[in-house]
């Protein structure tokens, strides 16, 4: 299971936007119980702060001298706010109240995918004797596919039928008995879905194999 952590990258973040996180992150953890003995003094950090934010006035209608003093303070602004976010990370262990209280930004989790809706199963012949190719509508978000089948009269619970979950939209079935007429069905995967045992499945197609 995924959990949350502080974000300790800002290779990304915008010049101007660099000042404002790390002097809330300055701030939030100045005399913070959860994180009594930070790795790099806040002193330090505040002074980083400072610099950068000068450099960064200069570098606006600067020369080039300035906009590389700029990038240099911002290096040391960056590597000073990763190491103190690693610290962050390693005595927070996942508690989100604690990371919350550090100031800095957390990375998102996942949204559930949940249930997905069916998709639309196409079959046809295969190459081989005893080959069905399969072809599903692709679903947005689905991490595979799962096609059951089974020879006619198919069994009354899914957990009976033969299975083949696939990677992608398309697939080959193989070893199917030939002259025989087979039932198959198809699902797209998800987290939850596998989780609760739960599919949304294709009409199930019918057909005699090669």
């Amino acid at each position: 299971m995924k959990t949350q952590k502080a974000i300790i990258s800002f290779a990304k973040t915008k010049d101007h936007e660099l000042t404002d996180t790390a002097q809330a992150i300055a701030n939030k953890m100045t005399n913070n119980l959860n994180f009594s003995s930070p790795t790099i003094s806040l002193i330090d950090l505040q002074a980083a702060i400072a610099a950068y934010s000068s450099a960064l006035v200069q570098a606006a209608d600067g020369s080039k001298a300035d906009t590389a003093t700029k990038n240099a303070c911002r290096l040391t602004l960056e590597n000073d706010l990763s190491t103190l976010g690693t610290y962050v990370n390693l005595i927070a262990e996942g508690d989100v109240v604690k990371l919350q209280s550090s100031g800095f930004p957390l990375s998102k989790l996942p949204e559930p995918i949940g249930i997905l809706e069916a998709p639309i199963l196409t079959v046809h012949y295969g190459d081989n004797p005893g080959e069905m190719g399969i072809e599903i509508s692709p679903i947005p978000k689905a991490s595979g596919y799962i096609v059951l089948y089974a020879p006619i009269p198919a069994p009354a619970d899914n957990n009976d039928w033969n299975s083949k979950v696939l990677s992608s939209a398309k697939g080959i079935l193989t070893h199917l008995k030939s002259e025989t007429k087979y039932v198959l069905k198809a699902a797209a995967i998800s987290t939850e879905a596998n989780k609760m045992d739960i599919y949304n499945f294709s009409t199930p197609v019918e057909k005699i194999v090669p």
